[in-house]
């Protein structure tokens, strides 16, 4: 229902307050007519089951004589359902008494199942009115992903939520993933449907799920660490060095300046074995050509000639793929350029693909040379005259060689050339919206924590929001003593290495050695790389650390081989000798201000790393070498290590998230205010809540005019959020 300041509306309000009454009236005369159906059958039941169901005998314990006829009342439902099942069954009357007349079974039967089914559609039905209900699983996630600005494959609008996934084999299954609902149970399904509102209710559970959900994705919106340096990556000729004997691998023989794409094959960058190394937007640019988009090899090579050859970008981690976009590649031969932004995880690799291309199985090398280049094909190595297996294999991968080199000087047929792939990231303002949007300046001041906490809880209740409504919430953070966020400054200011090659089992006296290298690091990270070294060397790194504040600061290092981190001349800690890499920590009380940092390594074997860290005085940790001691998995942050105002706040957040407001969808009676119209518009198209426009609509009142509501479901169609509306 809705209020609408239209005329035409009205009409239809009307029309609709009377198409409810005579809802109403069918219902009550369903119920009516059910009723009289059953007392019209009830001498059958007098003459051929009181005798056995009656006052005298009750056999199975039910007496038909005395029951009521209100199908409403689960109980009396449950008993006639019984007695039609036996009426279907054959069973009763029992095969010793007098069997009645097929036909009168049938009419009676007939008459039973007629108002039966009327009464289980009244039991189902909600007379027209909107039950009471949780968010389910999807809308969660989605509401979460939308309030704090998150982003991620996790919360892809068609994302289909964690997976119970059998890891080792052994019929042990678990969730995995980062999906913040992955431990929630599966909601209830009728139909294809999950919004079933006498389904979708709270327990203490799903409570304790649900505040450990919110913890999570509060701490993903968190960024407290530096603004991550993510190089440029600019990927030209071949990017990849395919193995075997396909035509790509050959390619780079011929063609070093490009790479050649002949199938419909994934292509990934080599140097992106491991995925790119921070979540963020990163802007994909990739020059293509196409080549012979109609050839003479259709025979062997049945690719569609009237249609461009279609280049395909797509994001995989493991055995997971992510369509992000395709592009129809003009058949000149031409350099072309094409662009595409993305949000990419981190570990996640952009993948290029030939969609149209031939498969691995038409494009045969032998078959295409015994077709199309017959005065140049060669006869392959005879395993009867070369009989050792050794050398019958390196002649035979000779001639394939051969074949394919020749097939590739001459080839005619369809083709995609990459001439480079480059890589962007797109970090704009730091920290993100996501952080800014709970903590604003940082400052702990009361005005603006006000300010934050009102405009989240409007926008994660859905609707205007009084002030005393929330105050609770508030006085939640200001009763913590809040003070303004301070956080330590990422790598080290002024750092230096010097390389020493030698070999010990000791860290030596550095400062009586000579270096045989030295340089500076403009990033402020210690990377071993630097040396240029696989074993058998030592560095010296050495800088400045800001301490933002008087406070005890606490130092971590894992080495191998061994390592110590000195501040201000003093040892804060050590793991000398030769070993693997395990965690140290020192505790190193500082004054606000700078003081000099150096670090001593030495590698005697391989393998070899470093890596190294800081924090304590209520900051959180920050990394001082290249490779992070924080992996993505453990990278949570201790509640110590974060400043009080992020705790405080954290807490009247969670607070909020864990309310009634928040977790049900919940109207008033009567017509839709432009909220509430709001809010069940982008969870039925999006299954998430309503966005900024949505929201200034609502409280300018326009929103429920006709041709604005129009408007907006053809926008929030046309979103990527639509998606949601046919996933879910």
């Amino acid at each position: 229902m809705r209020i609408l300041n239209d005329p035409e509306v009205h009409i239809a309000g009307r029309f609709f307050q009377r198409g409810r009454f005579a809802l109403l009236s069918i219902f009550l005369c369903s119920s009516a007519l059910a009723d009289e159906a059953l007392i019209n059958i009830k001498p059958f039941f007098k003459q051929h089951c009181v005798e056995c169901h009656g006052s005298d005998k009750q056999k199975g314990e039910i007496r038909l004589d005395t029951l009521d006829h209100d199908l409403s009342r689960p109980e009396t439902l449950e008993i006639w359902q019984g007695v039609l099942d036996q009426l279907n069954l054959g069973e009763m009357p029992p095969k010793k008494q007098p069997r009645p007349d097929m036909v009168k079974i049938r009419e009676v039967v007939n008459i039973l199942t007629q108002s039966l089914a009327q009464a289980y559609a009244k039991a189902r039905s909600t007379g027209g009115e909107t039950v009471l209900r949780r968010l389910n699983r999807h809308e969660l996630r989605n509401s979460f992903r939308d309030l704090l600005y998150l982003n991620g494959a996790d919360y892809r609008p068609d994302a289909a939520g964690s997976r119970l996934i059998d890891n080792n084999g052994n019929g042990s299954v678990e969730r995995t993933g980062n999906d913040p609902l992955r431990f929630f149970p599966e909601d209830e399904e009728e139909d294809g449907f999950f919004n079933l509102g006498d389904k979708l209710v709270m327990s203490d559970f799903l409570l304790k799920l649900t505040l450990g959900a919110v913890e999570e994705v509060l701490n993903q919106a968190t960024h407290l660490e530096p603004r991550p340096k993510v190089e440029i990556q600019h990927l030209k000729g071949h990017l990849s060095k395919p193995r075997g004997r396909e035509l790509e691998a050959f390619c780079r023989e011929l063609h070093p300046d490009f790479t050649g794409m002949y199938r419909n094959e994934p292509l990934r960058p080599d140097v992106l074995g491991r995925g790119l190394p921070v979540s963020a937007r990163y802007r994909i640019t990739v020059e293509a050509s196409s080549h012979n988009q109609k050839h003479p090899w259709g025979e062997i090579l049945p690719t569609n000639q009237n249609e461009p050859l279609r280049l395909s970008l797509s994001l995989r981690k493991g055995r997971e793929l992510l369509p992000v976009t395709q592009w129809n590649v003009k058949g000149d031969g031409q350099k072309q350029t094409y662009r595409v932004e993305a949000w990419i995880d981190q570990q996640w690799v952009p993948e290029l693909n030939w969609e149209n291309g031939p498969t691995k199985r038409e494009l045969r090398t032998d078959l295409l040379m015994k077709k199309y280049r017959a005065d140049q094909a060669t006869k392959a190595p005879d395993r009867k005259v070369i009989t050792d297996k050794k050398e019958y294999e390196k002649a035979n991968n000779e001639w394939w060689r051969q074949m394919s080199l020749s097939l590739l000087k001459n080839f005619e047929g369809p083709s995609l050339r990459i001439h480079s792939l480059k890589i962007e990231p797109l970090i704009g303002e730091w920290p993100p919206k996501s952080h800014t949007a709970l903590y604003g300046s940082g400052l702990g001041e009361e005005k603006e924590i006000r300010r934050l906490m009102m405009t989240f809880a409007e926008r994660a209740f859905r609707r205007s929001v009084k002030p005393e409504l929330i105050e609770p919430y508030i006085q939640l953070v200001l009763k913590q003593k809040v003070e303004p966020v301070v956080t330590l400054p990422g790598g080290i200011q002024n750092l230096s290495y010097r390389v020493y090659e030698g070999q010990w089992s000791k860290l030596p006296d550095f400062d009586a050695l000579t270096p045989v290298a030295t340089g500076k690091i403009l990033n402020g990270l210690i990377d071993l790389k630097l040396s240029k070294r696989k074993e058998k060397f030592g560095v010296v790194f050495a800088g400045t650390l800001n301490a933002p504040k008087d406070g005890q600061y606490v130092f971590e290092m894992a080495s191998d081989d061994g390592g110590r981190i000195l501040i201000n001349g003093k040892k804060a800690v050590e793991h000398d000798g030769l070993h693997g890499a395990q965690l140290k920590k020192g505790n190193v009380n500082l004054k606000a201000g700078k003081h000099a940092i150096r670090v001593e390594y030495f590698a005697y074997g391989q393998p070899n790393s470093f890596r190294a860290g800081w924090g304590g005085a209520g900051m959180a940790h920050t990394q001082l070498s290249v490779d992070s001691l924080r992996t993505p998995k453990n990278n949570q942050k201790k509640r110590d290590e974060v400043p009080l105002l992020i705790r405080a706040l954290q807490d009247g957040y969670a607070a909020i998230l864990c309310s009634p407001q928040f977790l049900y969808l919940e109207e008033s009676s009567g017509q839709l205010d432009d909220f509430a119209l709001a809010s069940r518009l982008s969870y039925f198209l999006w299954s998430s809540m309503p966005d900024e426009t949505l929201f200034a609509l609502a409280r300018s009142g326009k929103l429920s005019q006709p041709a604005e509501l129009r408007r907006q479901v053809d926008r929030m169609l046309a979103d990527p959020k639509g998606a949601a509306f046919i996933q879910h």
